[in-house]
């Protein structure tokens, strides 16, 4: 029996093809981001912060 391909998402910094079930996550009011790593993450939220200012 052939194991279900698992749905493959991109990550939003690196764009590195990840399994869904293991991304990381930021949700905001009308979307949800993907993240490979934690690394990947806190770019983005630092970016995030540096065009808030």
């Amino acid at each position: 029996m052939k194991k279900k391909e698992e749905e493959k998402i991109a990550c939003h910094v690196c764009r590195k093809l990840i399994p869904k079930a293991t991304a990381l996550h930021a949700e905001g009011q009308e979307y949800v981001l993907h993240f490979c790593n934690i690394e990947c993450l806190d770019h983005w939220k630092k970016q995030q912060k540096r065009e808030e200012a």
